[in-house]
């Protein structure tokens, strides 16, 4: 007993307490206090690797040793590189860098910053009939494809062209389809994205079989006229451009004088002895003096859906007798927005968008015809709104085929490999040009791709 006693005592000077001790499965490491059905597990980083644990409830083997902390990485986490992006593809080009730099000095200067921005930008895409042939489409006959316009389709020999694509107003950019001599180039620039990825052109095929494409919003397309010199070069007189908006194109014509008024300030700088020399009185007489304007009306000759039917009156500019002159009025100026501007108002109030003359070599082509033709977009859509129409819109009974060319109220672009036109009549089968799709500028419509804020119809 006293043994007993003297052990409790012991016991009770230590502060020893039974009931302190902690109980079996109830240490509070972090490994064990999860239970099994936890929503959540435990996750280190052992350098760059993820380990993922699994909660358990299994108990810890029976030690005299203090309980083991979780382990927990120590290293530096350090993030994954970021992929490098894609490098973009090649530029797309349609002609050679030779040709390219040739065609470029015949870019006018121009006074709105924007359109000039646009003219010196690099990505400028530039083709003639040459690099995308004029071509149309017929699929709902005996030899389904695209055509060149070149080739009379017809078997009747009373037909001259057998589709709609020669002849006024389809065949030639308007205002030159009694011009000769005339030459042009176009050019287009894509829109980027948010991420500074080129938005390409979309595809796709309609009910009919044929093909459509829509031009996504910011997409701009150009077109330089030049004018034959006596000297047999040519000279810019005139720079076209189409803008795609919702809907809509927003269009504008840039001339080197949108208005007589310009010419005649231009002149009188150019030549300031003007006053000494009797052809440049005369001219400026004809530009400054009262002028009763003949009134005439140029019209297709279509029996139904006219395209174009316009009247206005005719300014015919007198030569100027110094070809010399006309070169450095073509050559020195800046050209200048027509959008919305009359050349000239006649005595009797009649009025004209551009001038025309009989001269081989003027600031306009010889039997220009662009005074009927009002820079707006009302005006240009008359004609531009009837690409991919069937000509049987036009002329049922006539036997000709196939659509005007064209599509999202563009004439010269098409997206087709030049192999898949037919030269012939016969069919050819139908690709998508290499260059475009490598390069991304060339998609099939996808909606997931390509939204309706950005791609979609225009409104007729």
């Amino acid at each position: 007993m006293a043994v007993l006693l003297a052990c409790v005592l012991l016991v009770s000077l230590l502060g020893i307490s039974f009931g302190a001790m902690p109980a079996w499965g109830q240490e509070k490491s972090v490994a064990q206090h999860v239970d099994a059905s936890s929503p959540f597990q435990l996750t280190a980083l052992r350098g760059n690797r993820k380990v993922t644990r699994r909660p358990t409830t299994t108990k810890p083997a029976a030690t005299t040793a203090e309980p083991a902390e979780p382990v927990i990485a120590t290293a530096p986490v350090v993030a994954p590189a970021p992929a490098k992006p894609a490098p973009p593809p090649p530029p797309v080009r349609l002609v050679n860098a030779a040709r390219e730099t040739e065609l470029r000095r015949f870019l006018p200067k121009v006074t709105d910053p924007d359109t000039q921005a646009m003219l010196d930008d690099p990505r400028l895409v530039f083709y003639t009939d040459q690099e995308i042939p004029k071509a149309y489409q017929f699929f709902d006959g005996a030899f389904p494809g695209v055509h060149a316009v070149s080739y009379n389709i017809s078997a009747n020999n009373s037909e001259p062209f057998g589709n709609g694509n020669i002849e006024f107003p389809w065949g030639t950019p308007a205002g030159t389809h009694r011009s000769p001599g005339v030459t042009t180039f176009r050019f287009f620039l894509l829109p980027k994205d948010d991420n500074g990825q080129t938005r390409p052109v979309a595809w796709f095929q309609p009910p009919d079989g044929s093909y459509s494409w829509i031009f996504p919003i910011g997409t701009v397309f150009g077109e330089v006229l030049g004018v034959p010199g006596s000297d047999g070069k040519n000279y810019t007189f005139e720079l076209r451009t189409r803008r795609r908006e919702t809907g809509d194109w927003t269009v504008d014509v840039f001339r080197p004088f949108p208005t007589s008024a310009h010419l005649v300030e231009r002149i009188k700088e150019l030549a300031p002895d003007w006053k000494s020399r009797d052809n440049l009185v005369k001219f400026i007489s004809h530009l400054e003096g009262p002028q009763k304007l003949p009134v005439l009306v140029l019209a297709d000759q279509q029996p139904v859906g006219r395209p174009f039917v316009q009247q206005a009156g005719v300014d015919t500019l007198p030569s100027l007798e110094d070809d010399a002159l006309v070169a450095k009025l073509l050559l020195t100026t800046t050209f200048r927005s027509a959008h919305g501007k009359v050349w000239r108002r006649g005595s009797d109030g009649v009025t004209t968008a551009a001038p025309t003359t009989q001269a081989s070599f003027h600031v306009v082509p010889k039997y220009y015809d662009a005074g009927f033709v009002e820079v707006d977009q009302i005006s240009c859509m008359r004609c531009h709104s009837t690409v991919s129409k069937s000509v049987d819109n036009f002329n049922a009974g006539r036997d000709w085929y196939g659509k005007v060319r064209g599509s999202d109220g563009i004439f010269s672009f098409h997206p087709f490999e030049p192999s898949s036109i037919s030269y012939h009549g016969y069919s050819q089968q139908v690709e998508m040009r290499g260059e475009f799709v490598k390069g991304k500028l060339l998609e099939r419509f996808d909606p997931a791709r390509h939204p309706n804020r950005v791609y979609h119809t225009l409104v007729r």
